[in-house]
């Protein structure tokens, strides 16, 4: 199913729809390259999440075994970050989450990191936080999501 652009809200039905939201999201700042599905170690694909969109970070928390992740290189700021539990508009606290990269010229390395979230109780698609990445090599951060 497509994104509905229809409403006050773009909704999504699968993660898919996470990955096309962030490309189109970011498509005029730093365009997204690559999206990855944050999966848990015990294979579930649900989450809630708590960002901090100044400091720069994102954590997310298993629905299932309540395993607590650090999304890419948030540990390098979480210390100093004051993360919020995400909610959707429909005061839902459970998503899908992907992780959007916009990489450097040469391809080479990672120029920025995108979180997005698709609700699963409504569908409505967001970004909660996202962050420059501004260290080489930086391409280990791919399989961090």
């Amino acid at each position: 199913m497509a994104i509905d652009t229809s409403g006050k809200w773009w909704k999504g039905s699968s993660f898919e729809d996470v990955a096309e939201y962030l490309r189109l999201y970011m498509e005029d700042s730093y365009p997204v390259g690559k999206v990855a599905q944050s999966v848990c170690t015990c294979g579930n694909t649900t989450f809630t999440l708590r960002t901090d969109p100044d400091e720069g970070g994102a954590q997310r928390i298993c629905t299932v075994c309540k395993k607590k992740t650090l999304i890419c290189d948030s540990e390098d700021y979480w210390e100093d970050a004051s993360p919020r539990k995400v909610r959707c508009p429909c005061k839902n606290d459970t998503f899908e989450v992907g992780v959007g990269f916009s990489f450097r010229e040469d391809e080479e390395d990672i120029k920025w990191v995108t979180i997005g979230h698709r609700c699963t109780a409504c569908g409505i698609l967001a970004s909660s936080a996202d962050w420059e990445i501004n260290y080489s090599p930086s391409l280990q951060l791919l399989d961090q999501a």
